[in-house]
């Protein structure tokens, strides 16, 4: 009987069951860093300077690097350790417990003449009443007690683990050109109108072009020995910035054409003034002596 209900309350404690939740919080930013990566592609690129009336253009060859960057953290573990059961087990351990070792300590207090109103075939009485509270008893304990302990080892068990560890996430990721080394090369002057200007040769990595080229000939890409060449950061606008300033301040400051223009089309006078003021942003750029004649027209009208 002892080593019955030792193996009873041995396998009730092992296969007590407990529920397991897990959930993460993110915790503070700890320290963010960069992660560079060269693709181990090299492309031609080109970064133009204006200072009227020259546009220069400074030409290199540099790899694609990826750059990754990153934040780190420290993330909390909290696993949550519980079990529904726990609770009535150790209340109806408890009950059982106390029910079959109250029978058991007092049965002494049961008569111990057997039942002569009841006699089996082999002609023997029935058992006594402290028989009968002892095997009672004996029962009860048998389920109490393994209720009991596996309900109070659930409940020790329970409750939250808390535990740190660092995360990681990427939060961004660019693409762009490094390690740039000055290169020397044949340019050309493509997607323009007509038929393409001369080619023509790099010195020390630089193509210089005045305003009266770029007003007279007309490309819309570069080309360095036959590959295609990319304008870092503004290069396109500036570009073209430069080559309307070259087209508008060409021209000869005429007062009475602008007034007669601010009459006729005051809505085109002021687009270009606007278009001179623009050119007030390229260094050096003669834009004085037209855009006070634009404001006397335009204030005039």
């Amino acid at each position: 009987m002892k080593r019955l209900g030792a193996a009873v309350l041995v396998l009730a404690v092992g296969c007590a069951p407990l529920d397991m939740e897990r959930r993460t919080e993110r915790g503070p930013v700890v320290r963010t860093y960069t992660q560079q990566k060269v693709l181990g592609e090299r492309l031609a690129y080109a970064r133009v300077d204006a200072q009227w009336p020259r546009l220069t253009l400074h030409f290199t060859a540099a790899d694609v690097c990826r750059t990754e960057y990153h934040e780190e953290y420290a993330d909390n573990v909290i696993t949550t350790y519980s079990s529904r059961g726990a609770a009535a087990s150790v209340s109806t351990g408890g009950i059982l417990t106390a029910l079959g070792g109250g029978l058991v300590l007092g049965r002494s207090l049961f008569s111990d003449e057997p039942h002569t109103s009841a006699i089996d075939r082999e002609g023997y009485y029935g058992a006594s009443n402290r028989k009968l509270a002892t095997a009672w008893g004996a029962g009860f304990l048998i389920l109490g007690v393994p209720a009991l302990v596996s309900g109070l080892v659930m409940l020790s068990k329970s409750g939250e683990v808390h535990e740190t560890r660092k995360g990681d996430e990427m939060v961004a990721l660019r693409e762009l050109p490094c390690q740039h080394t000055p290169v020397d090369g044949m340019v050309e002057l493509a997607g323009g109108h007509g038929p393409p200007p001369a080619p023509r040769l790099t010195s020390n990595g630089t193509l210089v072009l005045t305003a009266e080229e770029m007003r007279e000939e007309s490309f819309t890409g570069l080309l360095l020995d036959g590959e295609p060449v990319t304008l870092q950061e503004d290069g396109e606008d500036t570009l073209e910035t430069f080559r309307t300033c070259a087209i508008l301040l060409a021209q000869p400051v005429a007062p009475d054409a602008l007034a007669r223009e601010a009459q006729e089309h005051p809505h085109r006078l002021r687009m270009k003034r606007g278009l001179v003021h623009m050119c007030s942003a390229l260094p050096g750029a003669p834009t004085g002596a037209l855009l006070d004649a634009l404001d006397v027209a335009l204030g005039a009208e």
